[in-house]
């Protein structure tokens, strides 16, 4: 009896399951159980560079393949990202037979993140209701088919270097002269490194008679923001020179893990002297350094002063020398010019006035006025 009863409740929750499949119509196609698809497109890459940074997008797709009508649940099973977040577009869809909807998996997080850094995530897509039958009453077993997606998260490596030289000063050289260039170089990228420093113009040094004893690159690697040691490149000057040559020469260094990272350039300028030549401030005001600019000005200007300075003391100088002393009248003769017919006149003329004049040239005797200030 008991046997006849477990029989029966199959056979019962068979039909509720079968019958409406046969009731749709002949053409429709899928499975008359509840089921589910789950797809989704290439694991996520994040790109963290400071200058193109863009959140990780993964486009996922559920699928309704039964004959009948589905309500569609996506959660996230597992996620141990830390320094990156993940976060569903949508989560519950509900779909007719045979369709279909899509999502995404939006992954964000910082700028500079480590290439080191990556996380696995789990996802599911599971039935709620089928047929207007809601989770609670939809059977258990393997005739229930949900689904889920195990995927990885990444990060892209990208590679930013930085050249340090502490003297960039013009390097003077005779013929057949060798010139060391120390330098360092940083991995400012987010991956470990292989960084590559070399002579940019080589072609023309060469062509210029150049050369270079211990070659004309270097490579180190250099982990995640780190330094690398001490690296130095010679430069030998021509052997043979009949007049002076100036070129540059540039020092370039370029990251391997990113091709299309910027590379970071240094350049110095090279001075040779041909043989009986002799030094002189002659060459292009460009070829001149800071330094040097700021020395010459200190000294143009200290001389300008000191012209300024002689001119003033001159002038006051001779100003002084030509001072009156005060309460004298400075006489200034004029000369007037008399016809010569007026000339017998002008004696008379003279005369008189001299005779009218002539007291003032006699000792005065004092009067009250000396008295009075004899006590001072």
């Amino acid at each position: 009896m008991a046997r006849f009863g477990r029989a029966f409740t199959v056979a019962l929750v068979l039909a509720l399951f079968v019958v409406p499949a046969f009731a749709a119509s002949v053409s429709a196609q899928g499975s008359p159980l509840p089921a589910v698809e789950l797809t989704c497109g290439s694991d996520p890459v994040m790109d963290v560079h400071p200058n193109s940074y863009e959140d990780a997008v993964l486009v996922c797709t559920v699928t309704n393949p039964t004959s009948a009508s589905e309500v569609i649940e996506v959660s996230t099973i597992s996620w141990d990202g830390i320094n990156v977040e993940m976060a569903l577009s949508e989560d519950e869809f509900t779909l007719g037979a045979g369709d279909e909807e899509s999502f995404n998996i939006v992954f964000s997080g910082q700028t500079k993140l480590p290439a080191s850094l990556a996380y696995e995530f789990e996802i599911e897509a599971k039935v709620t209701s089928w047929n207007n039958l809601p989770y609670g009453q939809l059977p258990e077993g393997p005739w229930v088919v949900n689904q889920s997606y195990l995927g990885d998260f990444s990060i892209a490596s990208y590679g930013m270097v930085e050249l340090l030289m502490s003297d960039k000063t013009t390097r003077e050289l005779s013929t057949s002269e060798e010139v060391d260039f120390t330098f360092q170089f940083t991995n400012k990228g987010n991956d470990d490194d292989d960084i590559r420093v070399s002579i940019a113009n080589q072609a023309d040094l060469i062509a210029a008679g150049f050369s270079f004893p211990a070659g004309t690159f270097v490579s180190e690697d250099v982990s995640y923001q780190g330094t690398s040691s001490l690296r130095t490149l010679t430069v030998r000057s021509p052997s043979d020179l009949t007049e002076e040559v100036r070129l540059p020469v540039i020092f370039q260094a370029e990251s391997s893990v990113d091709s299309n990272a910027p590379s970071s350039e240094i350049t110095v300028q090279l001075a040779v002297e041909a043989p009986g030549q002799s030094g002189s401030l002659g060459g292009n005001l460009e070829e001149l350094d800071k330094d040097q600019l700021l020395q010459y000005g200190a000294i143009g200007g200290g001389v300008i002063l000191m012209l300024l300075l002689i001119v003033v003391l001159a002038k006051a100088t001779k100003r002084s020398s030509r001072g009156v002393q005060p309460g004298k009248a400075v006489h200034v003769p004029v000369a007037i010019d008399v016809p010569e017919e007026d000339s017998v006149a002008v004696p008379a003329l003279n005369d008189d006035l001299d005779d009218f004049f002539s007291d003032l040239d006699d000792v005065s005797e004092p009067d009250e006025f000396d008295d009075l200030f004899d006590d001072l």
